[in-house]
């Protein structure tokens, strides 16, 4: 068990850092172009999230926070909609974040559904304490209780899928 673990937080390690590249890269372009491709790359990674949540979803039949995987994609979901708290007068930020995740849920989120999604995610990430999430990725107790907390509202997101 604690080797599965190990290698879940390795995992999540590597996939923050990779997203944390690709964020840099993209910022070497021009302003506009940039914002719209880490945008992209932020919804990209929001819609992996919610994809892995969904299917482990349909396999429950709920959202059980407790599970590690569920607890890890959580925060990564989190830190992909930190954004969105941040740019929350920001209209093209939100437009381009919905495309990405579209793109990244691999279609789970339709262009019909981009909207509520986005503004459920939203909505979701302005009552965490997203400075928390950078320890939470290192922290199992921290990562479950964020789960915990966004239960009620990542079931409501899963539920718009059946």
């Amino acid at each position: 068990m604690k080797k599965v673990l190990f290698v879940s937080l390795i995992a999540l390690l590597v996939l923050s850092s990779c997203s944390a590249i690709q964020g840099t890269s993209s910022s070497s372009a021009g302003s506009s172009v940039a914002t719209a491709a880490s945008t992209s790359n932020d919804g990209v990674d929001a819609g992996r999230a919610l994809n892995a949540l969904y299917n482990q979803y349909k396999k429950d039949g709920k959202y059980d926070y407790t599970n590690l995987n569920n607890a890890l994609n959580t925060i990564q979901l989190l830190q992909s909609c930190q954004g969105l708290k941040t740019n929350a007068k920001n209209s093209e930020y939100w437009k381009n974040f919905a495309t990405g995740l579209v793109l990244g849920s691999n279609n789970l989120v339709t262009d019909q559904l981009a909207g509520t999604v986005t503004n459920s995610l939203g909505n979701m990430v302005s009552n965490v304490d997203t400075e928390k999430l950078k320890s939470a990725k290192n922290n199992t107790l921290e990562a479950i209780g964020t789960a915990q907390q966004t239960a009620s509202s990542i079931s409501n997101i899963l539920s718009l899928f059946k």
